[in-house]
């Protein structure tokens, strides 16, 4: 069966991290799933993706695991992209501070891109829209 599951992404880590701890997340999720993971001692900053044929309850315990993983070690707050079933969309993790900043910023998207759609169907509206011509006053 082909993966039906990947979440991905670069998470900054806290000065005190070391390799060990990633590779302690690689092995606890390596388990069905496929985890390639690297870090870098000079950004502090962890860069992983996890994939496979994840059932939901599996797919949730990968997302439960990571977020765990960030609420102990990252440093900030990260949008990390997922890919189920063929849809894409976006996990935040991280310091819970940021991670609210980074959901009201979506939620502020999300809001922009209803009102861009509305404004583009109001105009296409008003470029398709029969206008009678101009007639002249009849002076009444």
């Amino acid at each position: 069966m082909s993966a039906n599951y990947e979440i991905r992404g670069a998470l900054p880590l806290r000065s005190s991290f070391k390799h060990a701890h990633a590779r302690q997340l690689a092995e606890s999720l390596a388990n069905p799933a496929d985890v390639y993971f690297a870090t870098d001692d000079v950004t502090h900053s962890l860069v992983i993706r996890v994939r496979g044929a994840l059932s939901e309850d599996e797919q949730q315990s990968v997302e439960d695991t990571l977020e765990q993983f960030s609420r102990d070690w990252a440093a900030a707050g990260a949008i990390f992209s997922r890919l189920r079933y063929g849809e894409p969309s976006f996990v935040t993790l991280g310091l819970a501070s940021h991670v609210e900043l980074l959901d009201d910023l979506t939620d502020l998207h999300a809001q922009l891109d209803a009102l861009l759609a509305r404004q583009a169907f109001i105009l296409a509206q008003l470029g398709t829209a029969d206008v009678a011509p101009a007639t002249e006053p009849t002076g009444r």
